[in-house]
């Protein structure tokens, strides 16, 4: 019978429990054919409260109707405790369900329902976070604007007694705020974004606790100021949620943790108060072991209700540099609580100078042992001390160290020329100083200190895109869990630096151990092989050594681990030849081997001892699981004996209580009955080392298994949507990448979130197939609402540690879906359809027609009640568009009779082939032109298409791949052909050029081939920039820059694509540009077909414009790169009511650079222009 439980590691006894209310030893008692109907009946109706996109009428008719059908074989006892069992959790899934309808009512009182989400795919989202631990759903979540909302609901719950989670980024790594029991809302601060304040002069920051931390670090740095709250999860964590946990990073080593770092901020107590905190005194700098630190605590009149003193040694273990275990702290409310006695929603930051210069060094340490590269470790960090006390000129802001196990995971590009093998330790470090004499003399001291060492080579950046380059492998150390499908047993402990090679050593004996574990496993495994002799004296000699090493009598001194690894793969080899008919056997069990052994892997905030210790594992392998937990609690064991603590940042959560000392627990505890004494926030959290229920984890390897087993038309296709995003490690870092993360409008669909919700979906697609034939509908309509959530611009992939393709995954699923007719646009569909069937004809007669048309539409939109258009979904009633151009490049050319176009400047063959697209071709001919003046100023040959060309991918976004790749087909055809041609003539292409992101991404697999090599592809002001010698007589000029979500330019990173086309504009037009950030909301098709996605994008849009253009003179334009972005920004100058012109850089430069009337002098060229056969000779101008 095909499997309908739940893909998850949630072990039987917990469902049995769970589900049946019984226990582990009466239902051992029963036969094995009534326990295995009893427990898949229990894991079937666990749907109900695990995945929330699969219909619970559904799962409950599934379940009882398979019960009736099975009890003709159950004797009556069995069957009335399953019968009833099942009856009271589906009674009570009901109870709760009422009960949270009842409080959504109440909650929308004080919270519009914009900010209330019961939608599945947020449910599903926050009922985890960066471990992919999960435990409960939520009823729902919010979405809170500002403290008194917050304040409003923290009320509510004490009144109907409800259980409140904060949640920051998600990106905790310990289950701090995953949802414990079935009454609980979430209460995410997504919205609560604004930084209300910076101020150079006091150097402080202040903003509301849902700031992204990197959104704040950008903010001070474009002050001139360094935010030095770091943590790897910059990129996705809150400013609360830094809070909360009291993160660290790598600044910590010299400014310390977010404690050291906080002067003030607001929270509201368990009870609905709103108190503010603020330290005494701060003295702008890290809180030092013998110091006293004080904080006043008042409340919302400013009324002093107590002080509050630590010393250094409260807040840290004596002999640590970092430690964030004492959860009381004295009872300061908020700081290293995890959210356990309320939310804090505004806080206030110290600032420090950003230092005049700074150096990054790298050293790699090479051979078997780790010791070399911990004794330099506490050198450097008495390096440090030996600077504070001479001047304190330079700071060793960072010191952070990786190992082998990583150096493997991210493929680490080793530097050194000098050593053979993999570095078995990778130390990065960063000095910042104003003075940069006394910068070199510490890079110097440095070099000098790891001089006398053995087998370490040190590397010291270059320049800045060498620092970087140095920076980015320390940013890519999540790729650890590629081959587990994206879960790890994470872990961070702090131990003294005394101890840091021992500790080493310890870690590298448990690989070894583990590593003997899974070999002695696989040994025995090759026994029961059928021929292979119990008595083969090779077997029997390898099962020795993975004995003496289990018995520890044999370390790493004797066999280092790679040693070790090696010689088992060596030893397959001659097992293979030793006995040849198991030869694929015996290569299965050695990659499983290889795949279910326990690693342990360790990288560290090196100058404060903090150690992150990371174990993968597969989630299906419930004995790989078992034995990582155990690895786990080893490591733990080992730490507190070093004297050291079992977290120095990532907090407690769930998955360190049990070895949280009891002192500890008890205090807070004390404290949590004190200030929540109803558990309303984060109940079950911290204050009992006992969990009420076991977290568990999604499986896709499980889901996998099922759909090739079950053999349905879609497995294939659902399969490959599930292999490229299992790796995904959940950090979030795509946040800060993605369109559609726009939290302040309810926006949360950034990759980490979707691919959740996306594994969720596929296995309520499987569900819905097994038990109903077809798809679900609605879990139809919810892939759709996903999926289109996605500008498929790629960015993602580049900030992405294990580089899963989120845009290509969005793609593939919208094929998908139109496939079976469910893409829930007919209407573009169709015309797409009919544009597609004959390109080069119906593309420019639709264009026409639509530019007749939104004349007629914005007449129309002119006679419309302003609250009309308001209301109005679609952006064609809300304001009026852009005009667009009736007649197209080719028709204002001719280039049905010449498509040459030879520069009088030319003195060469060189040749390029210009694909303007629909952007500069048909509705913004203009862009085309511009980029033609300009080009044939540089001296070169320009052939374009005789009839008009589309890149198709406005096919591929809508879900037509087939379309698209039928489009492409014919265009490299005929490019060919054209290319070919004029070879002929003697040309000699170099080049292809467009004009905008999607046609790059369209044509950019078509490899065009000019003279024996392929073309160059570029952006045609890329190219410009390149090759166009601008006017050094040209005067400055301010511009606004708005850049695509698609990348225009080749070879850039998408990431940084802003700042580098603002650069070059700067250098190249000597203009003074201002970065827009932020999506249109356009998005080729998307704003008119998809209105719901695309209009909240659009008005966050025009917020921030609001608040850019405040004040800049409106005759400074506004430039994009993209036609598509003309159109969306041309959109929010009209909701904005500004008269600023919109222009695509190519336009301006060629206003610029050719004068205001270029166009008009251009096109008098064209007619002036002396024709042979297909070629124009243009006159320079």
């Amino acid at each position: 019978m095909p499997n309908k439980q739940p893909h998850s590691s949630i072990e039987p006894e917990i469902i049995i429990d769970q589900v049946l209310s019984i226990s582990s030893s009466q239902f051992e008692g029963w036969p094995e054919s009534v326990k295995k109907l009893a427990l898949e009946l229990a894991y079937e109706l666990f749907i109900i409260r695990y995945n929330p996109f699969i219909n619970p009428q559904s799962v409950q008719k599934s379940v009882f109707s398979r019960l009736e059908n099975e009890r003709g074989g159950l004797a009556p006892k069995f069957y009335r405790i399953i019968s009833q069992g099942l009856e009271n959790y589906w009674h009570e899934y009901l109870e709760d369900q009422r009960f949270k309808e009842k409080v959504r009512k109440k909650i929308s009182r004080h919270l519009s329902s914009e900010n209330i989400a019961t939608n599945p795919s947020t449910l599903l989202e926050c009922s985890t976070d960066a471990t992919d631990l999960r435990l409960d759903m939520p009823m729902m979540v919010l979405f809170p604007e500002n403290t008194a909302q917050v304040q409003a609901v923290v009320r509510l719950a004490n009144e109907m007694e409800f259980g409140l989670v904060p949640r920051g980024g998600a990106t905790g790594l310990t289950g701090g705020a995953i949802p414990c029991s079935r009454r609980t809302v979430v209460l995410n601060t997504g919205r609560l974004k604004a930084i209300m304040d910076i101020d150079p002069e006091t150097m402080v920051l202040t903003a509301q606790s849902g700031v992204v931390t990197l959104d704040a670090i950008k903010a001070a740095d474009r002050k001139g100021l360094l935010f030095t709250v770091d943590p790897a999860s910059k990129a996705a964590s809150s400013l609360g949620g830094n809070i909360s946990e009291n993160a660290g990073g790598p600044f910590a080593f010299e400014y310390g943790t977010t404690l050291d770092n906080i002067l003030s901020y607001k929270m509201v107590t368990p009870t609905g108060d709103i108190i503010q905190v603020r330290r005494v005194n701060h003295p702008r700098h890290k809180i030092l072991s013998h110091e006293t630190v004080t904080f006043e605590v008042l409340d919302e009149q400013g009324e002093l209700i107590k002080t509050i003193n630590l010393t250094g040694d409260d807040i840290r273990t004596p002999g640590l540099g970092k430690d964030v275990t004492n959860k009381f702290l004295g009872g300061l409310p908020g700081i290293q609580k995890e959210g356990v006695d309320g939310l804090i929603t505004e806080a206030s930051f110290t600032l420090y100078p950003q230092l005049a210069h700074y150096r990054v060094l790298c050293l790699e340490f090479y051979g078997h042992s780790m010791h070399n590269a911990m004794q330099v470790i506490k050198e450097i960090v008495a390096l440090r001390d030996e600077i504070r006390k001479s001047g304190d000129k330079v700071k060793i802001s960072a010191l952070e160290e990786f190992g082998t196990k990583y150096v493997q995971a991210i493929e680490y590009q080793k530097k050194s020329s000098t050593y053979e093998g993999e570095p078995i330790s990778v130390l990065i470090l960063q000095l910042d100083s104003d003075d940069a004499g006394a910068l070199e003399d510490a890079v110097q001291k440095v070099v000098d200190l790891v001089s006398p060492y053995d087998q370490v080579d040190v590397f010291v950046a270059s320049d800045d895109k060498e620092a970087e380059e140095f920076w980015e492998d320390r940013h890519r150390l999540s790729a650890i869990t590629k081959h587990t499908s994206g879960f790890k047993i994470n872990e961070d402990v702090v131990i003294p630096l005394d101890v840091i090679p021992e500790f080493a050593d310890f870690l590298e004996n448990l690989n070894l151990y583990y590593l003997a574990l899974a070999y002695r496993k696989a040994l025995n495994r090759v026994l029961d092989l059928p021929g292979v002799s119990i008595d083969d004296e090779y077997i029997l000699m390898e099962l020795q050594v993975a004995s003496n090493i289990l018995k520890q009598q044999m370390t790493k001194e004797a066999l280092p681990e790679q040693i070790f690894e090696l010689q088992i793969v060596f030893f397959f080899q001659d097992l293979k030849s030793r006995y040849p008919e198991h030869r694929d056997m015996l290569e299965d069990i050695l990659q499983d081997l290889l795949r279910s052994r326990v690693i342990i892997a360790n990288h560290m905030h090196a100058g404060d001892g903090n150690c992150h210790v990371n174990l993968p594992v597969n989630s299906n392998d419930p004995e790989m699981m078992r034995l990582a937990e155990a690895a786990a609690g080893k490591v733990f064991d080992e730490v507190l004996r070093l004297n050291g603590q079992v977290s120095g940042e990532h907090g407690i959560g769930l998955t360190k209580i049990k070895y949280l000392s009891r002192d500890k627990i008890e205090a807070l505890k004390v404290y949590k009955e004190e200030v929540d004494p109803r558990n309303i926030f984060n109940p079950q959290k911290l204050v009992q080392r006992k969990l009420i229920s076991v977290p568990y984890t999604f499986s896709f390897n499980q889901l996998i298994e099922d759909l090739r087993r079950a053999g349905l038309d879609e497995s294939d296709l659902l399969i490959n949507l599930l292999k490229s995003i299992q790796n995904c490690s959940h950090c979030g870092k795509c946040k800060q990448a993605c369109p559609m993360f726009i939290p302040q409008k309810g926006k949360l669909y950034h990759p980490r979130n979707k691919n959740i919700s996306l594994a969720g979906l596929i296995e309520a697609l499987y569900y819905s197939m097994l038990v109903h034939g077809d798809p679900d509908p609605d879990v139809l309509r919810e892939l759709r609402t996903i999926v289109e959530h996605c500008t498929a611009c790629g960015r993602c992939t580049k900030i992405c540690p294990v580089k899963i393709k989120g845009g290509k995954v969005s793609l593939e699923a919208r094929n998908y879906l139109k496939d079976r007719k469910v893409s829930g646009h007919a209407i573009k569909d169709r015309l797409l359809d009919y544009a597609s069937s004959d390109p080069s004809r119906q593309i420019p007669r639709m264009a026409k027609a639509a530019a007749v048309g939104q004349r007629f539409q914005n007449a129309l939109v002119g006679m419309m009640p302003a609250f009309w258009r308001k209301r109005a979904k679609s952006p064609v009633f809300q304001s009026r568009a852009p005009a667009m151009e009736y007649r197209n490049l080719s028709e204002i050319l001719d280039l049905s009779r010449q498509n040459l176009f030879v520069s009088e400047k030319s003195d060469s063959s060189r040749a390029l082939l210009y694909f303007p697209g629909c952007g500069a071709g048909i509705f913004y001919p203009s862009i085309g032109l511009a980029g033609m003046a300009l080009l044939l100023e540089t001296g070169v040959n320009i052939v374009l298409p005789r009839t008009h060309l589309c890149c198709g991918y406005p096919l591929l976004a809508s879900g037509d791949e087939e379309g698209m790749r039928k489009m492409e087909r014919q265009n490299v055809q005929l490019l060919n052909r054209l290319i070919s041609d004029f070879q002929w003539q003697g040309l000699e292409f170099t080049h292809i050029l467009t004009s905008c992101g999607t046609c790059r991404e369209g044509i950019e697999g078509y490899r065009m081939r000019g003279n024996g090599s392929h073309l160059k592809h570029q952006d045609v002001m890329q190219y410009l920039l390149e090759n166009l010698e601008m006017s050094s007589a040209t005067e400055p000029a301010q511009v606004l820059y708005h850049h695509s979500c698609h990348v225009e330019w080749e070879d850039i990173n998408p990431l940084k694509a802003g700042e580098i086309y603002a650069q070059k504009f700067r250098e190249g037009l000597n203009l003074d540009v201002q970065m827009s950030p932020g999506c249109c909301g356009e998005s080729g098709l998307g704003a008119m077909s998809s209105p719901r996605v695309f209009n909240p994008v659009r008005q966050q849009k025009v917020q921030n414009l609001g608040e850019q253009l405040s004040g800049v003179d409106s005759r400074v334009p506004l430039l994009v790169g993209c036609p598509s972005c003309k159109i969306g920004i041309g959109r929010c100058m009209e909701m904005l009511g500004e008269k600023r012109r919109v222009l695509h850089t190519a336009e301006y430069a060629a206003e610029r650079l050719l004068g205001n009337t270029w166009r008009k002098d251009f096109l008098q060229r064209m007619k002036k222009a002396e024709r042979d056969d297909n070629m124009l000779l243009v006159k320079a101008g």
